[in-house]
This record gives C-alpha cells, structure tokens and sequence, in this order.
C-alpha cells in the first residue's frame, strides 16, 4: 500500500477515477436494463460518461471561476503591495519611541528587519499569483489527458464491471477478496458518510462566508469564501485560522470596522458549526484528535498533500476493522 500510494497513484489516478465512477453506477446501470431493453453494459457506459462529462463540466466552471478571482486578484497585486508595505511602516513608527532608546546598533537592526519583513510578503504575494499561473499552465496537458484517460477507463471498467469482479476474485482468493469487501463496506458506511457529512458543512459554511464577505464588502468574495471553506474542511484547521490573523491585521492598519465584522462572521459560523456538526455528522469515529493530527503530518511528509486526507482516511478504516474483529472474536 505504501509503494502504491507513494509511487504509483499519480500514474493510476485516472483509473482510480474511472473505477469509482464505473462501481457508482452500477446499480442504477442494473435499474435501468431491467425496466428497458438496453443491455446492461451499454446503461453502464453511458451511465459512466454522463457522470464523467458532468463532474468535468462543474470542475471546468470551477476552474473558470477560480482563475478568473485569481486574475483580478493579480490585477490589484501592486495594491496589496502598497498595504503590506504601510502596514509595516507603520508598526515601525509605532516601535520608533521603543527602539531609540536602544543603542544605535539595535535600531539600524530593526529598520532592516521591518524592510526585509515588508519586502518578502509583497515578494511572496507576487510570487504566489505567477507561480501558480505558470503551474497551471504547465499542467493543463497532462490534466487533459488524465481526464481522456479517465473517461475512458470509466466506460471500459463499467461495461464489464461483473467480470472484473469475478477475475480479480480468482487471483487474489476467497480470504483476502473477503477482506477487501469487509475494508469497502467499512469505508463506504463509516468514511463515505462522514465525508458526506462534512461536504455538506462545507457547503454551509462557504454560503456564511459569501454571504458575509459580501455584506462587508469584501472584494473577491467567491474566491476567498471558496478557499476558507476548503481550508475549515482540514482536519484541525478551522476558519479561525483564516479569519482571525485576517481580523488581526484589519485592526492594526485602521479598519475597525471590517475587522469586527470578520470577527462576528467568525462567531456566527463557528456557533452554527458547533450546532449542525454532531447533528450531520452522528456520532464519532472513535478516533482520538491527536492520533488524527499524527496520521495528517506523517501523510504529508511521506504522500504529500494527499496525504492529509489519505492515512487519517486509512486509520479510520483499520481501527474500525479491528474493532469488529476484536467484537466478532468476543461473540465466538
């Protein structure tokens, strides 16, 4: 599992992909071909091509929405740069009554920390836009081709989804296919569901955010709303790690009131989060945070930032394992 997820997932996304879609549509394929006379393989294909063909289109949009924020945010770049710079010039004139008491050394020092400070975050928001235009440039390519790729092994694996059921049963055997239905019955009850829950509280809060952003009057307001609800979604992670350093430096360069508002968005949505979670997720998966904070740094070191989601996704499913083994051996 290791070799795979490290190695050759990037290689077997597509077909990652196109099995999913293909094992989704298998039952309303089976629906389709009992109520009509299309065969079963034809639903199944067409049936993984419209879902394959509306997943890209929303992507597609997405991506239309994301770049068009991210150019209009590049636009304002030399705005933003102004702000960064004043705001630092005026913690330094803040701190001057503080630093000339210092001997002349200490002063000099802090004028060149201020600057150097000021310098690299107008470098790293500069740098932040055309990085990512260029990485996306130099990606489309290949996400074309995945994306062929994936279609096509969508329909391919959905026409003979039973067969390959029944090849990959004899390879591997009873025992070891058995487990593999008790890992995917695991996953699709317990993970499925609680990534579910968790789609639809993001849902939620990307609405409270656009809809404050929007009352405060908060320029790119899609965009940043869609990045803070992707952020809040993160194990540990929270709007608050958005909103409050975001609140914080409002304050500091005079925008009271934008800066309460954000700190009143921040309550809102962190008192509707605490109400909706236990009601939309259920009940928990047993898993301690800190043992989830442990699987999310040693998956980002060891996969990236697929890992985040990857081992806390795989403790689940092995402690949930175990679990019912242990029940199972205790009622025997």
């Amino acid at each position: 599992m290791f070799i795979v997820c490290r190695f050759l997932l990037k290689y077997l996304t597509p077909f990652v992909i196109g099995g999913a879609i293909a094992w989704l549509v298998q039952k309303p394929a089976k629906f389709i071909s009992g109520k009509t006379r299309i065969k079963r393989k034809l639903a199944a294909a067409g049936l993984a091509l419209a879902v394959f063909l509306l997943a890209a289109g929303l992507c597609v949009f997405a991506v239309i929405k994301i770049s068009s924020g991210i150019s209009n945010f590049a636009g304002e770049v030399s705005g933003y740069a102004e702000e960064i710079s004043a705001f630092f010039e005026k913690i330094k004139k803040s701190t001057e009554s503080f630093f000339s008491d210092m001997p002349e050394e200490l002063s000099v020092l802090a004028d060149s920390f201020f600057k150097k400070a000021s310098d690299t975050m107008i470098s790293a928001v500069t740098g932040f836009v055309s990085d990512s235009a260029a990485y996306i440039a130099g990606r489309m390519p290949g996400i074309l081709l995945s994306c062929i790729v994936s279609a096509v092994a969508a329909c391919y694996i959905a026409a003979d989804f039973p067969s390959l059921i029944r090849f990959a049963r004899g390879v591997i055997g009873p025992r070891v296919y058995g487990n593999i239905r008790k890992v995917k019955e695991i996953f699709v009850t317990s993970v499925f569901k609680l990534g579910k829950g968790y789609a639809i509280l993001m849902l939620m809060t990307f609405a409270e955010l656009l809809a404050g952003f929007y009352l405060l009057g908060i320029k790119h307001a899609l965009l940043l709303a869609a990045l803070t609800a992707m952020i809040d979604i993160l194990p540990v992670l929270g709007t608050g790690t958005v909103l409050v350093p975001w609140a914080a430096v409002l304050f500091i360069l005079g925008d009271i009131g934008t800066a309460g508002g954000i700190i009143v968005l921040y309550a809102v949505i962190t008192v509707i989060r605490n109400f909706a979670e236990p009601r939309i997720i259920g009940g928990q998966m047993g898993i301690n945070p800190l043992f989830t904070l442990l699987a999310m740094f040693i998956g980002i070191k060891l996969f990236g930032v697929a890992g985040i989601f990857l081992l806390p996704v795989a403790l689940i499913v092995t402690v949930k394992y175990y679990k019912d083994e242990m029940e199972s051996e205790t009622e025997k």
